[in-house]
């Protein structure tokens, strides 16, 4: 008679350890879509954490630059920034005056605004989310003034 109580106890301890299990199990499969992956975390991601999203106040052209821009582009503008070496991209020299004298600050502009995929430059991601026209503008200013020696922001018919 001990060796079949013995039994149903070990039974139900079997039992209870499995019921157990099953229930961490549906809770884990019932919060697995709330629970960040890593395929989900992107560049653009740790950027848009990095700018602080959210905060309501405007931010200058230098600093916006930083939290933004320098990751690809190099803290001072020269295409050296640690993503465009990890992901091995080739970044424009920000301070080649003869380069920058040709590109038009509405181009600058859209390009920041919209991303390069909507000028046919993919791998620039866009900003007009993150960021008001009067930043975006600044960051055009802030752009020039990295070219050596700096180049002055071009008169457009745009209204800043």
């Amino acid at each position: 008679m001990d060796d079949l109580s013995g039994r149903r106890r070990l039974f139900a301890l079997i039992a209870l350890l499995g019921g157990g299990l099953l229930v961490v199990l549906l809770v884990f499969i019932a919060l697995r879509p709330v629970l960040p992956s890593p395929a989900a975390s992107t560049h653009t991601a740790v950027v848009v954490f990095a700018a602080g999203v959210g905060s309501t106040a405007r931010r200058s052209g230098p600093s916006n630059y930083q939290s933004h821009c320098a990751s690809c582009h190099g803290t001072g503008g020269k295409g050296d920034g640690w993503t465009a070496w990890l992901y091995r991209l080739k970044m424009r020299d920000l301070t080649d005056a003869a380069y920058m004298q040709v590109l038009p600050d509405d181009y600058i502009f859209q390009i920041i605004k919209h991303g390069g995929a909507s000028l046919g430059k993919p791998g620039m991601p866009s900003w007009g989310q993150e960021l008001d026209d009067r930043e975006i503008w600044d960051l055009v200013v802030h752009i020039r003034s990295l070219a050596v020696p700096p180049q002055q922001p071009q008169a457009t018919g745009s209204s800043r």
